[in-house]
């Protein structure tokens, strides 16, 4: 668990990336973080299973909650959720998240997740697909 943190100017700050090279082979699951504020993050919130070319991640991303998560994007996409489409995310929970862009509108964008639960949402999670050819964050 990820609590009561304040991130100021960083490129990333809820991230969550599986390497398929990776020789642990459980999944990255039970994650939670809560009562974030971030203030003109580039990435703040970007879960990727893609990390790597090739698609060819194998390590499952499950049961992600994020609770009173709040703050500013410098980018126009606050939220990235990139699943693998062999081994897309799961029983994903994302509650009381609320961004606003800091020079205009901010979105989400969204592959191969197979459920989100969530609450109070802004920008709304999912709400355009991620390009097949994202490129990976670093």
């Amino acid at each position: 668990m990820v609590k009561k943190c304040k991130l100021t100017g960083t490129t990333n700050s809820v991230r969550i990336k599986t390497w398929p090279d990776s020789t642990v082979a459980f999944p990255a699951s039970n994650m939670h973080f809560e009562d974030i504020e971030m203030v003109n993050v580039s990435n703040t919130v970007i879960i990727n299973q893609e990390y790597r070319p090739w698609n060819q991640c194998n390590r499952k991303i499950s049961n992600v909650s994020l609770k009173n998560v709040s703050g500013t994007s410098v980018t126009p996409v606050a939220i990235k959720i990139v699943c693998s489409q062999s081994n897309p995310c799961e029983s994903g929970s994302c509650f009381d998240l609320t961004y606003s862009g800091s020079g205009g509108s901010i979105k989400s964008q969204c592959a191969n997740v197979k459920s989100v639960i969530s609450r109070k949402q802004n920008p709304p999670i999912c709400g355009e697909p991620a390009p097949i050819d994202a490129p990976s964050t670093n």
